[in-house]
């Protein structure tokens, strides 16, 4: 069956986001090659965890939010960046604003598209 997402949110520390309208989490393993001269075949050990969550949300400067640009603009680390998709259901770690787009057009909403690099630790994955 699937996973419902009607508890879907994202936290940015303790902040609950506001007007989310979208977020995708990314993660990858990569392998590395440890394959030794005069072997036959590849050998392979699994590298770290790695991810990124790439966010949209109805911008609002005066709501948690405008926290996004923030990030992006002083640099620091986000303590613990976490999307849920139902309840029990995240994945969550430490992560950089990498990337920022504020996308604004005359009698419409503000539009702020953000692309957050986990790093600093492990990421949690509860499937």
């Amino acid at each position: 069956m699937p996973s419902p997402t009607t508890s879907a949110s994202v936290k940015l520390g303790n902040d609950t986001i506001v007007d989310v309208s979208a977020a995708t989490v990314s993660v990858t393993r990569q392998q590395i090659d440890v394959t030794a001269i005069g072997d036959t075949h590849k050998h392979h050990v699994q590298g770290f965890l790695e991810g990124t969550v790439q966010i949209e949300v109805f911008y609002d400067s005066s709501t948690n939010n405008a926290g996004i640009l923030t990030g992006i603009s002083g640099g620091s680390v986000i303590n613990e960046a976490e999307v849920i998709w139902a309840t029990g259901k995240s994945i969550k770690g430490k992560a950089y604003v990498q990337e920022a787009s504020l996308s604004v057009a005359p009698n419409d909403v503000a539009r702020l598209t953000a692309t957050l690099l986990f790093s600093d630790n492990a990421i949690t994955v509860v499937p």
